[in-house]
């Protein structure tokens, strides 16, 4: 463990400690720290600011995989009372400790103390102060190789986002009509020979059944696309490797020669807002500490001054990274779901996709933004300047 940016950490929280607790290497630390350990009882972490290694409360069956690590002191325990006693030690003299909490618990990433040990903590006269953004330098951020496989992702995203697009104008030319199953199947199957591997198959949504956000269609429940219908477009993927980094994004098209007008005016509005993201974040991220809610809030502003604000409901962005799903443990720009206080900082990234989702018709624009390590925005995931006519293409 990196004890020197955990202390700078500590500082710049004010805190005197960092503790978190685990069980059966639950938590994210102790899996990268802990991988080839077989823990199966409570563990209680403990790092002193500026002390030379940190403490592990740790069982007596779990304490002989935990010795002889560098950077690490155990301290066995028998039973319950005889771990409270040498977490009460270890304590002794804090006041303000960095625990594994949000307030009013609203970032589950954050939020992985249970609230008895956060309890046992307070009758030992302890405040709190959370780990938030510790936690984000720890698990969200990546490396430049991780960063190379992410542009791949993209770049392969895009591209066969053209081809889906294309697919359904040539079916609409040929058949008459295309299906939101077929291209959701074409676009699986070009990741598979792509090498690209996904959670969950891409979104693909005609008129209002785009209106909900995370509808997808299935075996039971898939719909024709024709002409005149707006087409929703939302796919993710990655590279086949452990160490990938998630392409994400959201594109509209419709059947026909020439967009409507109600269709197109919603729309900028949607790309105006994510213009508007970018620029904040442009001018501001090099300055100072930006935080998710900051930029959510931008955007949200905005599209409310259009008329829209009921129909978008959902955060603007979540953090992408090296992770299972596309929704990663860092900085999500939100101040709708959650207030996310947490920094936005150099090497991580995350989506802006904004959404107006009405009773006739939903939409979302999608990108992915990545900050380098001079704090500047950089846009990977390609930027949509307007809806596609499928037909005029």
């Amino acid at each position: 463990m990196d004890f020197t940016l955990l202390n700078e950490e500590l500082k710049a929280k004010k805190a005197e400690a960092y503790v978190y607790f685990d069980y059966e290497k639950r938590h994210p630390l102790s899996k990268k720290e802990f991988a080839d350990a077989p823990l199966s009882r409570k563990l209680i972490f403990v790092h002193r600011l500026n002390e030379e290694k940190a403490h592990l409360i740790a069982h007596l069956i779990d304490a002989r995989f935990l010795a002889n690590r560098p950077g690490y002191c155990v301290d066995i325990y028998h039973d319950y009372k005889e771990m409270l006693s040498l977490l009460e030690k270890e304590l002794k003299g804090l006041k303000t400790l960095m625990v594994d909490y949000s307030p009013d618990g609203l970032l589950p990433r954050v939020s992985l103390s249970d609230y008895g040990s956060l309890e046992y903590l307070r009758k030992l006269g302890k405040e709190f102060v959370s780990s938030g953004d510790y936690l984000q330098r720890t698990t969200a951020t990546y490396s430049k190789s991780s960063l190379e496989l992410q542009l791949e992702a993209n770049r392969l995203n895009l591209l066969i986002k053209d081809e889906a697009f294309r697919k359904i104008a040539e079916d609409i030319k040929t058949k008459g009509e295309s299906d939101e199953l077929e291209i959701q199947t074409f676009i699986t199957r070009r990741y598979q020979e792509e090498g690209m591997v996904y959670d969950d198959p891409p979104i693909v949504a005609v008129g209002k059944r785009a209106s909900n956000p995370h509808f997808s269609p299935n075996l039971e429940d898939h719909s024709a696309i024709k002409e005149g219908n707006l087409v929703l477009i939302d796919m993710w993927a990655k590279m086949d490797d452990p160490l990938a980094v998630y392409s994400d994004i959201t594109w509209m098209g419709y059947v026909g020669r020439k967009v409507p007008k109600i269709y197109a005016e919603a729309f900028q509005t949607l790309k105006t807002s994510i213009d508007m993201a970018i620029s904040f974040l442009d001018e501001n991220l090099p300055k100072r500490r930006v935080e998710g809610h900051e930029v959510d809030r931008l955007v949200r502003d905005y599209i409310t001054s259009k008329g829209y604000g009921p129909y978008f409901t959902h955060r603007t962005g979540h953090n992408i990274g090296i992770d299972v799903s596309p929704h990663g443990p860092g900085t999500n720009i939100d101040d709708f779901e959650s207030r996310d206080e947490r920094a936005l900082i150099p090497h991580t990234s995350f989506s802006l996709e904004p959404g107006i989702y009405t009773e006739t018709f939903g939409m979302r624009s999608e990108t992915d933004v990545y900050v380098d390590e001079n704090r500047k925005p950089v846009v990977v995931g390609g930027r949509q300047e307007e809806i596609l006519p499928l037909l005029g293409l």
